[in-house]
């Protein structure tokens, strides 16, 4: 019993080191972050930090792993609760539209910034973010998936290199959002993009 009680405290300590990290890093830029204010708006000392996290940087990463499964699950639950006979073409689309729609308005300029300078200065792993692993991946490839099976979409390369390439080029698009914005209407040029790329695969009809 004492030991289960130990266990979800530590779990609550942790959480709450976790979640002053994550208020402070949507504020700040995370060089500016440090463990002294992390401890401070959590209320526990420098030591009890340490128990958790090896420091700040393997927190970030924590946080970023956390942060991006969660948006990914968003992702796939909005494919999932699409229409079974929407087209495939129209459900990459919405996907695209989903995808921006959370970066613009959800995650937002700030966070992504930090973001990029989390990963260009490697302070931190950003490899949740940007590795082959990432379950957006995944969800590309389940709506690929389906459009090639109904004889919607003729591939040239394999599903999960388009996958690839599909994710890469919102990548883009993002960066070129936060270069250029508010000129740059993220949304608006990805789905622009996007039916290029559609294009491409459609199957011709006969």
């Amino acid at each position: 019993m004492q030991k289960m009680q130990k266990m979800r405290k530590g779990e609550r300590t942790r959480n709450r080191i976790f979640q002053a990290a994550s208020d402070l890093f949507l504020r700040e830029d995370f060089e500016r972050v440090t463990v002294d204010a992390i401890v401070e708006k959590a209320g526990v000392s420098k030591g009890t930090f340490y128990l958790y996290f090896e420091s700040k940087d393997e927190l970030i990463a924590s946080l970023l792993s956390d942060y991006v499964s969660g948006l990914d699950t968003e992702y796939k639950a909005h494919v999932d609760a699409l229409p079974p006979d929407v087209p495939g073409d129209e459900a990459l689309l919405s996907l695209v539209g989903k995808i921006c729609d959370i970066i613009c308005f959800t995650v937002g300029y700030d966070s992504i910034m930090n973001l990029y300078k989390v990963h260009l200065t490697g302070k931190a792993s950003a490899d949740v973010v940007h590795g082959y692993n990432r379950k957006l991946y995944a969800v590309f490839t389940q709506v690929i998936e389906r459009g090639v099976r109904r004889g919607e979409f003729c591939l040239s390369v394999p599903i999960e290199e388009l996958a690839r390439h599909f994710v890469l080029a919102l990548r883009v698009l993002c960066f070129e959002w936060c270069v250029h914005s508010p000129d740059f209407d993220l949304k608006a040029n990805a789905r622009r993009h996007f039916r290029l790329l559609i294009d491409a695969i459609r199957a011709k009809k006969a």
